[in-house]
């Protein structure tokens, strides 16, 4: 059994925690500065908030990996209360965002006419 402070654990959520802030901020600088997606709106806009959620997950997860690795107890009593119900609420938005997404793609290939007026 691995142990939560284990430095090969910690490592791995801090890859996986980098590789999502630069994911996520990149897509929305793209995005929104750029206009770099030549899709359309609905499902350029799909992306930006399936982003923003998964941006707010990363945040209360690195908190979380900051409150265990460190003991902190102010940080433990926040996640209990309110940051668990914005983790919960942020990854319940990826989900249904993933299936908009999804959805938004079958649409545009079953109707490939009407893509351009969505």
């Amino acid at each position: 059994m691995v142990d939560r402070k284990s430095p090969s654990r910690i490592f791995f959520n801090v890859l996986v925690i980098l590789s999502s802030f630069l994911g996520d901020t990149t897509i929305l600088v793209a995005s929104i500065k750029y206009s770099a997606f030549r899709l359309n709106k609905s499902t350029v806009a799909v992306m930006q908030h399936l982003a923003v959620c998964d941006l707010l997950t990363s945040c209360i997860y690195t908190l979380s990996l900051i409150g265990h690795v460190s003991d902190w107890q102010a940080l433990k009593e926040f996640l209990s209360g309110v940051g668990m119900y914005v983790f919960l609420w942020s990854l319940y938005g990826s989900y249904s965002f993933t299936a908009a997404l999804t959805t938004i793609k079958l649409l545009t290939i079953k109707y490939p006419f009407h893509a351009r007026l969505w």
